[in-house]
C-alpha cells in the first residue's frame, strides 16, 4: 500500500509539473520527492494506527463482562 500511495503522489506531482510548464528535471525531482514522502507517510500511518488498534483490541479482551446477577439489579 505505501507504494500505491507514493505512486499516486508522484503522479499528482508530475501532472502539476506538466500543467505548470515546469522544467522536466525539476518535475521529475518533485515527483521523486512526492513518492518518498507518500511512501514514508504511509509507513508512519500504519505504525501509529496498528499500535493503537492492537492496544484497543487487547483492552477489549482484557475487560471482564459483568456477572448476570449484577446486570439484573
Amino acid at each position: 500500500m505505501p507504494v500505491v500511495v507514493g505512486g499516486i503522489a508522484a503522479l499528482v506531482a508530475l501532472a502539476a509539473g506538466i500543467l505548470g510548464e515546469i522544467d522536466p528535471i525539476t518535475s521529475l525531482t518533485r515527483a521523486g520527492l512526492a513518492f518518498a514522502v507518500g511512501w514514508f507517510g504511509t509507513q508512519v500511518w500504519y505504525v501509529f494506527f496498528t499500535v493503537r488498534a492492537q492496544s484497543l483490541s487487547e483492552f477489549a479482551t482484557s475487560v471482564e463482562p459483568e456477572p448476570e446477577e449484577l446486570k439484573a439489579a
